[in-house]
């Protein structure tokens, strides 16, 4: 599919550390390999993860000051992923708004995240923005998408879903990864270790041959209710339960020194 832009300065908005490997792992192997300019944003730390939490360190009731250290943790994971991408640390911003919180945001008026993201997309000049969508499944994902398209009303946009899918005749384009970029991709997603110990097939199941990216939604974007909100997290919660993920062959073979040298940064996290 013939782009009518160029991905030479790309700006990535995620709203959890990996959902830019999972979402864009090959574009943005793509971006650099052009030596194009790239930054990847991170909405929140995705402290608010208390499952994986709970089974790793074997405790039930998670307190503030262990979502503050896995939400470390999980910075630490997405600035491996980002290496295994060829991507340095500066290329990444973290602003640290609450995981599982922007919905809420929206609700309150509260315009903090649109002018952070108007900010950051003045100052770098994407010539591609992409963001999360408003088909995803996530109320984060939603709530990042309606403040990303009023940050950047003139930015040429795309969207990208994580969890669920959009119509067909939405797609913008999409990328095909080559062997090697699929195997790249699926190191950078296993430095997510936190992730992996309770949902390994589904993470990985991403590493497949295609990416697809959408049309911007400014016909879609909105504050949603309390009451939506919740039916969405509850039916994500239970995509995810059930073990539902994308149908994916990626024909890679694990890399287990990856696994390993991320899992020893678990291990050191204090």
């Amino acid at each position: 599919m013939a782009l009518l832009f160029t991905v030479q300065r790309t700006l990535v908005l995620a709203a959890h550390p990996d959902d830019d490997v999972i979402a864009a792992g090959g574009l943005i192997q793509r971006v650099v390999a052009a030596r194009g300019d790239i930054h990847v944003v991170f909405v929140t730390d995705g402290e608010n993860n208390p499952w994986p939490q709970r089974f790793i360190e074997r405790k039930f009731f998670i307190e503030a000051g262990d979502r503050t250290r896995w939400g470390a943790m999980r910075r630490r994971e997405a600035i491996c992923s980002l290496a295994r991408l060829g991507i340095g640390e500066r290329c990444a911003t973290f602003l640290g708004f609450p995981d599982q919180g922007i919905a809420k945001l929206a609700r309150r008026g509260d315009m903090r995240l649109r002018d952070a993201l108007r900010a950051i997309v003045e100052e770098f000049k994407p010539t591609l923005l992409l963001t999360p969508s408003s088909f995803d499944r996530h109320p984060d994902h939603r709530a990042i998408s309606y403040f990303a398209h009023r940050a950047a009303p003139e930015a040429t946009i795309a969207t990208y879903v994580v969890h669920g899918s959009a119509p067909a005749d939405r797609v913008a384009f999409r990328v095909e990864l080559s062997d090697d970029e699929q195997r790249r991709k699926r190191e950078a997603i296993e430095c997510h270790v936190s992730q992996l110990a309770l949902s390994r097939e589904r993470f990985l199941s991403y590493a497949g041959q295609t990416e697809a990216f959408f049309k911007p939604e400014f016909d879609r974007v909105c504050v949603e209710s309390y009451a939506r909100e919740r039916m969405t997290a509850w039916l994500h919660a239970a995509h995810v339960f059930f073990g539902i993920a994308p149908q994916v062959d990626s024909g890679v073979a694990p890399a287990p020194e990856v696994q390993e040298a991320a899992r020893h940064m678990l291990e050191h996290r204090l």
